[in-house]
């Protein structure tokens, strides 16, 4: 009993210090996306969501003291897959029609999924 409602705390964090990290990178993807090819935008966002995710994640949902070389390491590929993944997705869609803001939208629930069971079975172990 105490196991799950741990696990529903840190999912509540992790959604929340999620929301703030996905205010910000989400902003500054949408804007740049207005002014730049959907490569740069995604890399850069990816880039600003690394470094606060890193630390939001690591320090304040999953509780670690120290937060290590290697575990930097292990975020820094889950979020280069990610990265990958947003490019891919909006890009898809960008070709078959779709804003590629919009699909933007869409695509970070997946993501955030995607990134919480990576972090919680492989990252942040």
């Amino acid at each position: 009993m105490l196991k799950n409602l741990q696990i529903n705390k840190q999912k509540k964090l992790f959604i929340f210090f999620g929301f703030l990290n996905f205010l910000i990178t989400n902003a500054v993807l949408q804007i740049s996306l207005l002014f730049t090819p959907i490569f740069f935008s995604t890399i850069l966002s990816q880039m600003i969501n690394l470094l606060i995710g890193y630390y939001l994640y690591g320090k304040k949902v999953f509780k670690l003291n120290k937060l290590t070389n290697l575990v930097f390491r292990k975020y820094f590929v889950l979020a280069f897959i990610l990265w990958f993944l947003n490019f891919s997705i909006i890009r898809l869609f960008y070709y078959v029609g779709v804003n590629k803001n919009i699909s933007a939208l869409f695509v970070i629930p997946l993501l955030v999924m995607i990134s919480y069971f990576f972090q919680k079975r492989y990252v942040f172990k």
